[in-house]
């Protein structure tokens, strides 16, 4: 897994996200989640709090998993 510089096929980065509950602490997660740039699919379990984010092939991986965990701790959560 290349964590530096863009990646030539599709990356998943897992976030632990501390203090979803319910359906609608989802749908925020997923909402501040879905339009950020680079993401090109998500999947949110609610059971194990885990937020997975399938990234776009020329995304950079760390620069992307700051986007993510800034809009998540925008939204009220927190990566764990």
């Amino acid at each position: 897994m290349s964590t530096t510089g863009t990646n030539s096929t599709p990356e998943t980065l897992d976030f632990a996200v501390e203090g979803m509950t319910c359906g609608s602490c989802a749908g925020k997660v997923i909402g501040a989640v879905e339009g950020l740039k680079g993401v090109v699919d998500l999947d949110v379990d609610l059971a194990t709090g885990k937020l997975t984010v399938t990234a776009g092939s020329d995304a950079n991986s760390e620069a992307l998993r700051t986007r993510v965990t800034s809009a998540i701790n925008a939204v009220g959560y927190r990566v764990a």
